[in-house]
């Protein structure tokens, strides 16, 4: 638990970490290199380089347990797959990598699966098998991640797909919540970047496709095979409606913010804010989270740092001690303590069946939940 200054105890739950592998060994060059460039230089671009680039290409599990749980910060961390097979010869974070991780540290790590989008109808056979072999509490899905693997969010094969994974479990479903190495679509140009009181991070001339000049057309060609976040709005709303059993995670950089706080219309929608909480000294990040906690309340709003991007620490000490700034004074809504402990911990202990942190944690009840 994190106890600021000595005093109240926050239960923190990181409901986006990523122990994934993007060595050299497990590239599927050349687009998969370039995925690994990409994501070091979004590394260094929200972190600094304080941080030895091995550590951020392949999560070693000392180094997982080190940054998580041993600093003090984070109590459970929900494990996020992202399988990527045609750009990591293993996978790039694979679910059975994350199965072995929980095995031996038990009460450490909440599973979730993936419904791989190339994969499509065949690729789920089995699916709730997986669900109640590993004890998965959710599961990602990927509208879109390469032009050629396409999920609609409205085939009534995937409503019927969920409904038996919820059944078995896993009643988490995870939308546009992943890695990314693009910016947050609701940052806008006036925003201030998380290292704007010191130096710009550097990043090295060999960790940078473009700059190395060689490797400027594997760039684009990666930029083809992995796409941006994001998911058809209406396509999502018939889904949620059809499935109301179901609770979905929606990330904070999948759609702008107009258009997320729109959905918090529907009652079993939650948003994750690992792409907003890097910049939490910006105003774009005060108006943003402003938007969020007036439209989902703080019972449904999540905290994740997005290991190993950004390690949880800062993210932890700033979104339990923040305040929006002075000049929004009157246009914002509440956010004290009672709201950052929902927000870092006790909504995600109860969304996934925590009951020891929820019932520590004391959190907001979500509206309509």
């Amino acid at each position: 638990m994190y106890a600021p200054g000595g005093g109240e105890r926050h239960v923190v739950v990181d409901a986006q970490v990523h122990a994934w592998d993007a060595s050299p060994h497990n590239q599927a060059v050349p687009a998969g290199e370039a995925y690994a460039l990409d994501l070091l230089r979004r590394h260094c671009e929200l972190y600094g380089s304080a941080v030895p680039p091995y550590e951020v290409e392949r999560v070693s599990e000392e180094g997982l347990s080190r940054d998580l749980f041993e600093a003090g910060y984070v109590d459970r961390a929900v494990l996020q797959p992202v399988v990527l097979g045609e750009l990591f010869v293993l996978g790039f974070s694979p679910l059975a990598w994350h199965a072995e991780l929980a095995a031996r540290t038990p009460d450490r790590f909440v599973l979730s699966g993936e419904l791989d989008p190339d994969g499509g109808r065949p690729a789920a056979r089995g699916i709730g098998t997986r669900v109640r072999r590993f004890d998965l509490r959710g599961l990602t899905l990927c509208e879109t991640r390469r032009p050629a693997g396409r999920i609609r969010l409205d085939d009534p094969w995937l409503r019927g797909v969920l409904a038996r994974c919820a059944l078995a479990g896993a009643d988490v479903v995870h939308l546009g919540v992943g890695p990314t190495s693009r910016p947050a679509p609701w940052l806008s140009e006036g925003s201030a970047p998380p290292w704007a009181l010191g130096p710009a991070p550097r990043v090295p001339s060999w960790a940078e496709p473009v700059r190395a000049g060689s490797a400027q057309p594997v760039r684009v060609r990666a930029a083809q095979r992995v796409a941006p976040p994001g998911f058809d709005a209406g396509q999502f709303r018939e889904l949620a409606r059809a499935l109301p059993q179901v609770r979905f995670v929606l990330g904070a950089g999948s759609l702008p913010i107009e258009q997320l706080c729109r959905l918090a219309r529907l009652p079993g929608v939650y948003v994750l804010l690992t792409e907003l909480l890097p910049w939490t000294g910006s105003a774009g990040f005060a108006r943003a989270f402003a938007a969020l906690l007036r439209a989902f309340g703080p019972g449904r709003l999540l905290f994740g740092s997005g290991y190993p991007l950004v390690r949880p620490g800062r993210l932890v000490r700033e979104l339990a001690s923040y305040q929006f700034p002075v000049s929004m004074a009157g246009r914002c809504p509440p956010f004290d303590a009672a709201a950052a402990r929902a927000i870092l911990g006790g909504n995600a202990a109860q969304l996934y069946r925590i009951p020891d942190l929820a019932a520590a944690a004391r959190p907001v009840a979500a509206a309509g939940a």
